[in-house]
């Protein structure tokens, strides 16, 4: 380990000052930033990996559309695309992205994907009563949202955390300053106030919202018609970055076996077979299969729809709460209806 730290250490270095730089030169304008017009949202972190950026975009998205047009903006991570796509009923997850296709089946008035950023806002039809929602743009500075979300996990805070290879920042700390609202993830239920106030001292010379949310399982649900009662014993798919607190989760209710697959993987026929085949090798009358609602997004092909009916797939459904849910929700609104 300590090798590895001092081997390390150097390539962090050298990826901090290409960071800071590239930061400099936004903040003294010489690389442009598009100032988003009308009422944007970014959601946002400062690391690699999962750190519950979409459910709080989904958790946005379910509060703001019954009063606004909400239109969200993804990069669209894990699609085999590359030019700018307005997410249809026909497109899968190769086409747009497991997270874009999510948004989409939550009812987004317009779902895009983007690399570029500017590009897919100026040709969106931006009206009064639209909000914009931006997942994953906090370090694609050449667009400035209006209000700046910063998600970090709380069991691994970024204010802990070092820059890669070190760590897992993709940015260094101070990045954090950009954010006008801050959202610690995945707290444990029981939290409690000493440790929101480490946290809380740790930020105090950013002066910016803290929040800390819980993720909460919500009942199963069936895919298909195969519905096991009672089941004891669960094969667990996951295709995401951080898949520890749902297997955690479900280890309080069955035995789980775990098959997991790398963040955003591109399942295909030929992975449900090698799942169903591990499947057979279990008590059936006892196993039903569970997976993510992400991964469930890269299972939407005709085929492997046919292949998933003849088995019993089930999704775990999640969704999110916060300490001070109220004051959160008071931000966003005195910010999408003022003036």
């Amino acid at each position: 380990m300590r090798l590895l730290r001092l081997i390390s250490a150097p390539i962090a270095a050298i990826y901090w000052a290409i960071t800071s730089v590239r930061n400099l030169l936004f903040d003294l304008g010489i690389l442009t930033i598009y100032e988003i017009p009308g009422k944007s949202i970014c959601v946002g972190n400062l690391n690699v990996g999962g750190s519950g950026k979409s459910p709080l975009t989904r958790y946005l998205l379910a509060r703001l559309q019954p009063d606004f047009k909400v239109q969200v903006l993804s990069r669209g991570h894990g699609r085999k695309t590359k030019e700018h796509i307005v997410v249809q009923s026909h497109h899968n997850a190769k086409d747009v992205g497991d997270e874009a296709l999510q948004y989409f089946f939550d009812q987004a008035y317009e779902v895009h994907v983007c690399k570029r950023r500017k590009d897919a806002i100026l040709s969106m039809n931006r009206s009064e009563n639209c909000v914009l929602l931006l997942d994953d743009a906090f370090q694609h500075r050449y667009v400035s949202a209006g209000v700046n979300i910063l998600v970090s996990d709380y069991n691994r805070p970024f204010f802990k955390d070092y820059l890669m290879p070190l760590g897992e920042l993709r940015e260094g700390r101070s990045g954090a300053k950009r954010a006008d609202v801050i959202v610690f993830t995945k707290c444990p239920m029981d939290i409690s106030q000493a440790a929101k106030q480490s946290y809380l001292e740790a930020l105090i010379p950013l002066k910016t919202p803290v929040f800390f949310s819980h993720v909460h399982y919500l009942p199963l649900r069936s895919i298909g018609a195969h519905v096991v009662e009672n089941p004891e014993h669960v094969l667990l798919v996951t295709g995401i970055a951080n898949p520890a607190p749902l297997e955690k989760h479900l280890l309080n209710h069955y035995t789980v076996t775990h098959l997991p697959f790398g963040d955003h993987f591109p399942y295909s026929l030929q992975n449900l077979q090698e799942i169903h085949r591990k499947f057979t090798t279990f008590e059936l009358e006892k196993t039903i299969i569970i997976t993510t609602e992400k991964d469930l997004m890269r299972l939407q092909e005709k085929s492997m729809k046919v292949e998933m009916s003849k088995y019993p797939w089930y999704v775990q459904p999640i969704d999110i709460s916060f300490d001070r849910e109220e004051a959160l929700i008071k931000i966003i609104h005195d910010y999408v209806r003022k003036n």
